[in-house]
């Protein structure tokens, strides 16, 4: 859940949500896409740039729902 709503009605961390309220943020939603693809790719080592500064296994699991999701997926393949 997302303490600050994508929409006024909706607080769940949605890609799609976030794809079909692009335009009330001035995006074209092709820009939308390619800037979450360009986030999710960033995005997607991020175990191995958490391991750099010594992290634990432990402790990199426990950050892993807020990376690991579909959306992450989905962005890095322009869905």
């Amino acid at each position: 859940m997302l303490t600050t709503a994508i929409t006024l009605d909706e607080g769940t961390a949605s890609l799609k949500l976030a794809y079909e309220v692009a335009s009330y943020f001035g995006l074209a939603t092709t820009d939308a896409r390619a800037l979450a693809r360009d986030v999710g790719k960033a995005v997607s080592s991020w175990r191995k740039e958490a391991g750099k500064p010594g992290l634990s296994k432990a402790e990199i699991d426990r950050m892993a729902s807020a990376f690991e999701r579909d959306d992450l997926a989905a962005a890095v393949t322009g869905k």
